[in-house]
């Protein structure tokens, strides 16, 4: 394990922390918010001196570095940023305990979105809603960008589902190519969110709600601590925010070919297809359900893409069976976005493969192929495919059982299992009023164990995989 390497990387990307604390920390003071300012500061300057410390200390990595100590810097980071960023939610906020700060802030870099923090009449500082909104867009950031480069790099997933043109493993140090993808990941997101927030403000809509709502949608997460019982203004912002969460639940798989004008590589890709087909299931199931058509139309694309943010007003008004209401979660969005779930390219793989055995059926000696993107897939990627589903079936049911253990309601702890892995706010949201703090713990791992796929914590879990 090249150690140095890691805990460099590791310091140099806590210092985006560190910059974003600083201006917080002006901007809380322009608006005469000293205790806010003063956490903001104070947390900006303790990431500073360890970062800085561990780049001054730390020797220059004297080997390159490997997709397996990329990963290691990875879980690190994952388990270490909330941590990292609790302060503010600490000291800026009367009578919160760290447990739940660190949820907070493990809420927002996973962009779950849901608040564990209660503030009388939910007037929360702006400041600590800015810091959301920054939290939900650098947990973005990294979960496509470490998505598009590590586990492209580790091919979670069998069939190289996270892979793009952005990423070639080098046959330098493995860090020489995330650059390349973090750049055309923050153009992605940064344009997004401003063309969002921008047609959301001509339909209507105020400057800081238009700014928050287009960070949810394109992040798929709930920047407003009450974000998921805010309806839309106007139909106009309906549509815009739909559209944000299309860009949102699809990412790079929707982003990469658009901005290249193949614009029929969009429409025709297979994720592209699976979503359009499970949006029509979904509306039909909520229709059934007792939603009307249109609302049925905004709570699946919303449901879909795991932000939860209603797109239609009163669209949380009629109350779904459980089932209905996770399994669109449980599948999620694109892997190459923002989206939690098990992911559509998944779900492709495993519905080609069922064709393929009804084909098969009446033609036993036949060899049949399928494939992915172009790429001819084998039995063991399916097998791979088919491994990733299982541990995560597991891990949901795990988690059940453990918050059933703490006395947790049997629905609200499905609520929390399904809703901290697939990182759908909305599952949670209002769930978590007097849970104790173990609950918290709980859910601070499972909403880092969403964002790391299941599969990519199990190696870390290994003393061999530390000692390499």
């Amino acid at each position: 394990m090249n150690y140095s390497a890691i805990f460099r990387i590791l310091s140099w990307s806590n210092l985006v922390f560190v910059w974003c604390g600083v201006v917080l920390a002006v901007a809380a003071g322009l608006m005469g918010e000293l205790q806010q300012a003063f956490s903001f500061t104070a947390m900006a300057i303790g990431i500073a001196v360890v970062s800085s410390s561990i780049l001054l200390l730390t020797p220059k990595p004297s080997r390159p570095a490997r997709p397996s100590d990329a990963l290691a810097v990875v879980v690190l980071w994952w388990f270490g940023a909330p941590v990292a960023t609790a302060l503010p939610f600490v000291v800026g906020v009367a009578d919160t305990s760290i447990i739940r700060a660190i949820h907070e802030a493990a809420s927002c870099l996973t962009t779950t979105g849901h608040s564990v923090i209660a503030i009388e009449g939910d007037r929360w500082p702006p400041s600590l809603l800015m810091w959301r909104g920054l939290l939900h867009l650098i947990g973005a950031w990294a979960s496509i960008v470490i998505a598009a480069s590590v586990f492209a790099a580790l091919n979670l997933g069998g069939p190289g589902i996270h892979r793009t043109e952005l990423f070639t493993v080098p046959e330098t140090s493995f860090f020489d190519s995330v650059p390349r993808v973090a750049r055309a990941v923050a153009v992605m997101l940064g344009v997004s969110v401003l063309v969002i927030s921008a047609l959301l403000f001509m339909s209507g809509e105020g400057a800081g709600r238009g700014l928050a709502d287009a960070i949810s949608v394109v992040t798929t997460g709930l920047v407003l601590p009450q974000q998921s019982v805010l309806y839309p203004t106007s139909f106009l912002s309906s549509l815009v925010l739909t559209l944000g969460l299309i860009l949102g639940s699809l990412g790079l798989v929707f982003w990469l070919p658009l901005v290249r004008g193949r614009v029929y590589r969009v429409l025709w890709d297979p994720e592209m297809i699976l979503w359009y087909g499970l949006i029509v299931l979904f509306t039909g199931a909520a229709f059934l359900g007792g939603f009307g058509l249109f609302r049925a139309f905004g709570w699946s694309i919303s449901s879909l893409s795991t932000s939860g943010i209603p797109l239609t007003y009163g669209a949380s008004e009629v109350s779904l069976p459980l089932s209905i209401a996770v399994l669109p979660a449980l599948i999620g969005g694109s892997a190459l976005s923002a989206a939690g779930g098990v992911k559509l390219a998944r779900l492709v793989i495993l519905v080609k493969r069922t064709v393929q055995e009804f084909k098969q059926l009446g033609y036993r000696r036949s060899i049949l192929k399928f494939d992915f993107r172009g790429r001819e897939l084998d039995e063991r990627s399916v097998v791979g495919v088919w491994v990733y589903l299982v541990a995560y079936v597991f891990v949901v049911f795990a988690v059940m059982l453990i918050l059933s253990f703490m006395q947790i309601p049997f629905e609200s702890a499905a609520r929390f299992s399904i809703g901290g892995l697939t990182n759908s706010g909305a599952l949670i949201s209002g769930e978590t009023d007097g849970v104790s703090q173990s609950v918290h713990m709980v859910m601070i791992f499972t909403l880092i164990l969403g964002r790391l796929e299941v599969l990519a914590l199990i190696p870390a879990l290994s003393l061999s995989f530390w000692r390499g």
